[in-house]
Formats: structure tokens, sequence, C-alpha cells
């Protein structure tokens, strides 16, 4: 991830998702993901007036809270963000992308995908977006789109995918919360095997599988997030079967 907190604001005047104090900035669906390679890249600049005012405050879609007292001034904040994932980008050998869900909300002025669901953190998105459920198809699309675009920068480099374990905290389907858990990481990770048959630059991390194995003895008590040992495990397992030297990292 790019040093978001190098960013410099006004926290009296804006909100940027758990900045400074974390370099937070996540974005969870292969349309998000490809949207911001596309801006590190320079393939799409946001408009001015591409934003949602909630309360008198106003707030960048395609980011995860980002809100500022003004429209310029979280223009200013965006283009600032812009820049730091753009150096972000030309600093990176390989990049890591985790994907956890196959629900998206499109907004409805620009045709680009939301950052997040509607409402979220009291944010807007309400009124100016609608629920989709994509494919399979769709999200192997993006995935490959992603794979190109770094391919045309840094042919060397390597795209390590993983599935995110963390279940769904709700659903917009209408199905049970379950079901759609279970269709969501399975839309994904079909999608990224389906990508792999296509492009050498992918590499799969099976973190979801490895989580998923012990079931719940993974996850902390409040069934979502894994346990710290189980994290550490995984990424122990990936360096020693991908690093000739477990110790570069």
């Amino acid at each position: 991830m790019p040093d978001y907190t190098r960013l410099k604001f006004d926290r009296a005047r804006a909100k940027v998702d758990e900045l400074p104090e974390r370099n937070h900035l996540n974005s969870y669906n292969t349309f998000s993901v490809l949207q911001e390679v596309q801006r590190a890249l320079g393939l799409w600049t946001q408009a001015p007036t591409d934003y949602w005012e909630i309360r008198g405050r106003f707030q960048d879609p395609y980011r995860r809270l980002v809100i500022a007292d003004t429209p310029e001034y979280l223009m200013e904040l965006v283009a600032g963000l812009d820049a730091l994932s753009q150096d972000g980008f030309a600093q990176a050998d390989h990049f890591v992308f985790t994907f956890g869900m196959s629900e998206v909300f499109v907004n409805e002025s620009t045709g680009l995908v939301a950052n997040q669901k509607p409402g979220y953190c009291r944010g807007g998105g309400v009124e100016e977006t609608v629920f989709k459920n994509t494919s399979v198809a769709e999200n192997t699309a993006n995935i490959l789109a992603i794979s190109d675009l770094i391919a045309a920068e840094k042919p060397e480099a390597k795209i390590i995918l993983t599935v995110s374990p963390v279940p769904l905290s709700r659903t917009f389907s209408g199905q049970d919360i379950v079901v759609a858990n279970t269709q969501s990481k399975s839309v994904i990770r079909a999608a990224i095997g389906e990508a792999m048959t296509q492009r050498s630059n992918l590499i799969y991390m099976p973190s979801y599988e490895r989580v998923m194995q012990d079931g719940r003895d993974s996850f902390e008590e409040d069934g979502r997030h894994v346990r710290r040992p189980v994290v550490a495990e995984i990424v122990q397992a990936f360096v020693e079967a991908h690093f000739e030297d477990p110790n570069a990292i």
C-alpha cells in the first residue's frame, strides 16, 4: 500500500479514513482496486463536482471515508492521495491485492463503483448508488485488466492475489447472510482461478483456504477477524514458499 500517512491535512476540517495513526485506506472489491490502479496510472481523474454531500460535508465516493468541510478541500485531499498512490505504484516491484466481496454499489452519475456500501459510518451514497451483485466473469475481467495495466508498466512484477477470509457483516442481496457470504467468496475465488489460467504474472496466496480449514479456531472471539498467530503463520508459509531467503522481508 502507498504510504498515505504522508498526507498532510487539517483534522479539524477533514477525515481521511484512519490516517494519520494507521495507513489504512482499503478497497475490498475488484472494481475499486482496478479504479485505484487506473488512478495511479493517470488513466482517470476525478471531476471536481464528483462528490457526495452529507449534512454540509463532502465525501469522496471512491475512497474509504475521505470527507471534508468544503468541495475544494475535498478535491485537494483527493489530489494529494492521487499523488501518493502514483508514487507508491512507481516504487513497487510486486503487488498484493486482497479481494473480499462481489457485492458492490455503482455510483449512478458516473458508472464507477463506490468504495463502501451506502451510509457506511453515516456517510453518503444512499440516494446516489444502485446495488449490484457481480458475476465471476465481471470480476475475472477486472483482475485481467489489473494484471495487464501493471504488466505494461512493470513487466517483471508479480501480482499476489488473496481472498479475504473476513466474512460479510451484512448483505444487500436479500439472501441469508451465510448464503450471501459463501456466494461472494466463491465468486471472487473462481474469478482469481480463471484469471490465473490466462496470465502468468499472477500468484495465488491461499490464506482463505488456510483460515477456513480450521474454521472457528482461526478467528478472534468476534468470529470475523483472523487471530494474529494464524496471520503470522500464513505469511511465514508464503515467504518460505516464494522467497529464496525467508529473512528477506
